[in-house]
């Protein structure tokens, strides 16, 4: 088996972008770059004679901490030269397989680039964002671009250079899976059936005058109050034995199911309102729940089978499996690989 998943490493500015988008940070801080209050040299390192600036370290830093807030974890700054080195060192790391790259005369070509950049600028609403994201990380469509084209080269370079010489057997995946057995389990599932009146919620912020908010506070309490007696009309139909399908066809308003007596299929706790869910959980199979009042209406539900937690059969996380195994092992080749690339190349640090 000799194939194995890459990933864009240019991506990490993607999700850091988009983060920003979010406002996690959006004014591009002008400030001089420092660390442990100290400024930062305009040349950061220098790998065969090529620079590697501050403003590079800048961006990887700004895209990790974006990263880490989202996350909800703070970069202290006691850390930031700690984590300005290891940034750093991936520069390099990845200069050098650029420079092998150029030199084994991979080429991307700009069309390819180009249809990358616009996959990147389709994940935004609109191109003032887009924008205003690139901004804050100190981007340019150029720079952007220039990442871009590093990026698949080195992909290429790990492509033609260190995935031949991956291989993982049969054997080695299938023991993973028996060691870790437990952490392949599907979650407790329900199948259910299902009645379902919705209501209206409140539209305030669209009606301006207070007498017309009144008016729509009536229509729409009245309306509450008519699904609410069609619901205890489908629960006393069931309490007098009437079957399940039966009413859910003649009372319920999911047009998704009600032809097909309220059948839900299974599904798992998250996948349902809470309201419902925390009925859902403390159902017997075969018992009917009462009326529950949820924000989008009443409902009453029926559990028809209950499914525990289950071990994943091993079939269908084979090929998850075989792409982290293949994963580990291009990483730790590419990582002897780089060792041996550093001590035959001219590296100088300033920070």
């Amino acid at each position: 088996m000799n194939f194995v998943l890459f990933i864009n490493r240019y991506l990490l500015h993607v999700f850091a972008l988009i983060i920003t988008l979010n406002g996690v940070a959006l004014a591009e801080n002008k400030t001089q770059f420092t660390l442990d209050g100290k400024p930062v040299p305009q040349v950061v390192a220098t790998v065969n004679g090529t620079e590697l600036t501050s403003d590079l370290l800048k961006r990887e830093m700004i895209a990790y901490q974006l990263l880490a807030n989202r996350q909800g974890k703070t970069v202290e700054t006691k850390d930031e030269k700690k984590v300005a080195q290891i940034l750093l060192m991936k520069a390099i790391d990845e200069e050098l397989i650029f420079q092998h790259g150029i030199k084994q005369n991979i080429n991307i070509d700009s069309a390819t680039i180009d249809r990358e950049l616009n996959h990147i600028k389709e994940q935004f609403p609109d191109k003032k964002l887009f924008l205003a994201a690139l901004a804050a990380q100190r981007l340019t469509f150029d720079v952007l671009k220039k990442n871009i084209k590093k990026t698949l080269v080195q992909e290429e370079f790990v492509r033609a250079n260190i995935a031949p010489e991956v291989n993982v057997e049969d054997s080695e995946v299938k023991s993973f899976y028996d060691t870790n057995k437990g952490t392949f389990l599907k979650p407790e599932t329900f199948k259910l059936r299902h009645i379902y009146v919705p209501t209206p919620s409140p539209s305030d912020g669209e009606i301006e005058s207070a007498e017309d908010r009144s008016k729509a506070k009536d229509i729409i309490d009245w309306v509450k109050k008519e699904a609410r007696k069609k619901i205890d009309r489908a629960a006393s139909a069931l309490n007098e034995g009437t079957s399940f399908k039966v009413v859910a066809k003649e009372f319920s308003e999911d047009s998704n199911t009600s032809e097909k007596g309220g059948d839900l299929g299974f599904i798992m706790k998250n996948q349902i309102l809470p309201e419902v869910s925390r009925v859902m959980v403390k159902l017997n199979e075969g018992e009917t729940s009462s009326v529950i009042e949820s924000s989008l209406g009443f409902h009453i539900i029926q559990l028809t089978k209950k499914k525990g937690n289950q071990v994943v059969p091993f079939d269908e996380v084979k090929p998850e499996i075989l792409n982290h195994l293949l994963k580990l092992e291009t990483d730790k080749k590419l990582k002897n690989y780089l060792s041996g690339l550093r001590k035959k190349s001219e590296i100088k640090i300033f920070i």
